[in-house]
């Protein structure tokens, strides 16, 4: 929402908007020049010509209502994404359960080192922030599956980086994800093209519907494939990427994890697909040194390295203590999570126990409610589960009490790992201090 108020300033129009709380995200739009509020303000709904709201606006919302009992022009953020969307020549859309905001924050890097004229719409923040403005030839956008929203767009190029399991508010299991992905890669224009995953099991229910396929892997066959990879230590990886059976380039990756040579496959296939050079490409993609928030390392305390991952999902924390490990060796791991949803939490339950098994250590705080829900499993509940299994664990209800207790146990060589898309993240300034 906040990179498409930037847009919306820079193309010229007056911007209000209301958030529940003050954060930097609201700091930096009012630095733009959008009348930025925390609360309800009736005169500014009022007073506007057009209102979007996101997803997490619900109908009983009061500025949703004085909108809508005063007769205003109203649009979901998703319709409102592909109004902008069109004023573009051409759209890439990057899909998938996880991965869109690195491969979105690394395709930008590409077009930037391309120098061709574009907009990068990012769900994250890269060193440029969430926003980079160079023109109107592609229009670069994440596709989200939440709500079904990322079936609103038409792209000429669209992705789908993997499917699994989530947002069981929406879906009530993945046979639905499948064909709801499935519909994106329908929305396609007619003389588009559809980037996936060969290695994802759902590539297989794509074949057999979309034919305008072009594929990337590391362990299927593919239009495009790495080869010879490399761990060159620290968890960062180098590659080969080889193209219809030919090598290609060789890459070498300045973020760390195994899961990123798969986003760096997904960007040098759009990069091919948009025409531009593979030297640019590749320069593009060694020069991006990531997205903050994912694995980022914040600071040190008492000789341990702190990062922060917006890892939320079973798959993303396991790739997260996969790279953690990578980095620490035979260092202690002591990480830090909140459920993000207590339907999430409920729908993947067995798949949490599993994946926060792998870490040392484990300091649960209280899940993030991102928006009303009926049913689903607590933190609490987590963590009760992984107790009578025997595992080391902590509950917290606050962040002050849990960020204490890590502070009193941290050692010299310890990584701490601070997982979760909520307001955990904040911790991590308070260890750092």
């Amino acid at each position: 929402m906040s990179a498409l108020a930037k847009l919306c300033l820079l193309w010229g129009n007056k911007v209000s908007g209301s958030d529940i709380t003050y954060s930097k995200l609201v700091e930096e739009l009012i630095e733009w020049g959008a009348d930025v509020y925390v609360g309800e303000n009736k005169e500014k709904i009022m007073n506007a010509d057009l209102v979007v709201y996101s997803g997490a606006i619900k109908n009983d919302n009061p500025e949703f209502l004085m909108a809508l009992n005063g007769g205003k022009k109203m649009i979901s953020r998703e319709y409102f994404l592909y109004e902008i969307s069109t004023e573009f020549d051409k759209v890439v859309a990057i899909s998938g359960t996880h991965g869109k905001t690195t491969v979105c924050g690394m395709l930008s890097k590409v077009l930037e080192e391309s120098e061709v004229y574009f907009t990068a719409h990012v769900g994250g923040q890269t060193e440029k922030g969430n926003l980079v403005y160079k023109g109107k030839d592609i229009f670069l956008t994440e596709a989200c599956e939440y709500n079904r929203s990322f079936l609103t767009l038409r792209p000429d190029i669209g992705v789908i980086l993997n499917v699994e399991m989530d947002h069981p508010d929406t879906y009530k299991n993945i046979d639905e994800i499948s064909r709801s992905f499935l519909s994106f890669a329908s929305g396609i224009k007619r003389d588009g093209v559809l980037i996936t995953n060969a290695d994802c099991e759902n590539y297989h229910i794509i074949k057999s519907t979309y034919k305008d396929i072009f594929t990337y892997a590391i362990n299927s066959t593919a239009d495009l494939k790495a080869t010879n990879i490399i761990n060159y230590g620290n968890g960062y990886y180098g590659f080969q990427i080889v193209q219809k059976g030919y090598p290609n380039c060789d890459i070498k990756l300045k973020v760390e994890g195994y899961h990123n040579i798969y986003n760096a496959l997904a960007t040098f296939s759009c990069g091919i697909m948009l025409g531009i050079d593979r030297r640019v490409v590749q320069r593009g993609i060694e020069s991006f040194k990531g997205v903050k928030g994912r694995f980022e390392c914040v600071g040190n305390r008492k000789g341990a390295c702190i990062y922060r991952d917006y890892a939320h999902h079973p798959t993303e924390i396991v790739a997260s203590l996969h790279t953690a490990r990578e980095k620490v060796g035979c260092g202690r791991i002591i990480t830090l999570f909140q459920p993000h949803t207590l339907l999430r939490t409920e729908a993947l339950f067995d798949e949490f126990i599993v994946a926060l098994r792998e870490t040392d250590k484990l300091y649960l705080l209280k899940e993030y409610v991102a928006r009303k829900e009926a049913g689903g499993k607590s933190s609490y509940e987590l963590y009760s589960a992984l107790r009578e299994m025997g595992m080391e664990c902590c509950y917290y209800d606050t962040q002050l009490e849990l960020a204490s207790d890590v502070i009193s146990e941290l050692k010299k060589g310890d990584l701490v790992l601070i997982l979760g898309a909520g307001d955990i993240a904040d911790i991590g300034d308070i260890l750092t201090k």
